[in-house]
């Protein structure tokens, strides 16, 4: 049976024609932050949770797949609310009927994807997506700003500023302060690792997902919401801060392979073909795993769809916005464009550039005889 809160996504997601029907692309906030914590969770992994998470990932990172989840808001705006609970600032514990109406919030949702990805009755792609939303929703859950509210949207309506940079209480949180060091993904992860060998890792692991945003709104209580008179970020405001974010993120990572190494403890991988594919061709679901390249794509038609704009989409594996790969002309005129039609429900093959739109990989082709027919 399908998980109610991915069924309740997709019924909410609305009917749209594909990516290009929503606005430019949002930025993802925090991007550092959501990879550090993947790269300490994959560190973590056992060896059996390792090569689940490669099969459900089809062989795309953990860390490229952090960012996943803020990619796709712009086509699945309903998933806005579960990357944060509004836990009030003065509240001195959680109540889910005021904290997370209609168990629509990241403490709910955590708990319903780990839920899906250790459902061995789950299908392949809804175990896929719910792994891909618990690495992101897994470092959200540590940042303080995701777990609290002073009655201004977690800090985004608190003006303040970091160095000579006017910013939001937020935004500084989410990565701002982090970027003052102007250190590298891999110069980060270096320095992380140095703290992690001082700290008594075992003893972070404990709790639940409840326990882990009551520590980020004690943090929030104590230190995010102290904000200085002028609202200027000081210095030692700053080092306070990075302190405790960067524990924030070690213990995160540690807490997101904890979850994967338990969910997937009993995961077995579906029989797939992918391995019987010639070099430079991929599975629609692999596609994502090698954005930049011109490669042959090969899979399933599950819809064509037309944008308003005149834009055609062949989406694969699933309908918009759950597709696991899709194919778009960009040309309302091109006088084959009706023979695109045809192709739902055929297996197909097309050749292009990967690339990466909203989170989703796709093809752009200028004629719809790139997209080839397998047979029936």
């Amino acid at each position: 049976m399908p998980n109610p809160l991915l069924f309740s996504l997709f019924l909410l997601s609305g009917i749209s024609a594909g990516p290009y029907s929503t606005s430019n692309r949002q930025p993802a906030w925090f991007e550092l932050g959501h990879r550090l914590v993947a790269h300490i969770a994959e560190s973590r992994l056992s060896s059996h949770a390792a090569a689940a998470v490669r099969d459900l990932l089809a062989g795309q990172t953990l860390a490229d797949a952090s960012v996943w989840a803020d990619q796709i808001r712009g086509q699945r705006r309903n998933t806005s609310s579960l990357h944060f609970v509004n836990i009030p600032l003065l509240a001195t514990s959680y109540d889910p009927a005021r904290d997370c109406p209609g168990g629509r919030c990241i403490i709910a949702a955590c708990d319903s994807f780990e839920r899906v990805l250790a459902d061995p009755h789950a299908d392949r792609l809804e175990r896929s997506e719910a792994l891909r939303f618990l690495i992101h929703l897994a470092a959200d859950l540590h940042q303080p700003l995701h777990v609290a509210d002073s009655e201004d949207r977690g800090g985004n309506l608190t003006q303040v500023r970091v160095g000579e940079v006017g910013s939001n209480l937020h935004k500084a949180w989410d990565g701002q302060m982090l970027e003052t060091l102007r250190l590298s993904e891999s110069a980060h992860m270096d320095r992380l690792q140095q703290r992690m060998v001082t700290l008594k890792i075992a003893a972070l692991e404990g709790g639940t997902t409840l326990d882990w945003a009551l520590e980020g709104h004690a943090i929030a209580q104590r230190l995010a919401y102290s904000v200085p008179p002028g609202r200027q970020l000081k210095n030692d405001y700053v080092q306070a801060a990075l302190q405790a974010s960067e524990l924030a993120l070690i213990k995160a990572g540690v807490r997101l392979a904890v979850m994967l190494n338990r969910a997937l403890a009993s995961y077995k991988p579906e029989g797939k073909d992918a391995a019987l594919l010639p070099p430079g061709t991929y599975s629609d679901a692999e596609a994502i795993a090698h954005v930049g390249e011109t490669a042959n794509v090969v899979g399933t038609v599950a819809s064509v769809r037309t944008s308003r704009q005149g834009n055609t989409f062949l989406n694969f594996g699933r309908d918009y916005p759950h597709q696991t790969f899709s194919v778009v002309l960009l040309d309302p005129k091109h006088p084959a464009r009706g023979q695109l039609n045809s192709l739902e429900g055929r297996r197909v093959t097309v050749r292009g550039e990967i690339r990466l739109y909203k989170g989703q990989a796709e093809i752009i082709i200028d004629d719809p005889a790139q997209v080839v027919p397998m047979g029936r």
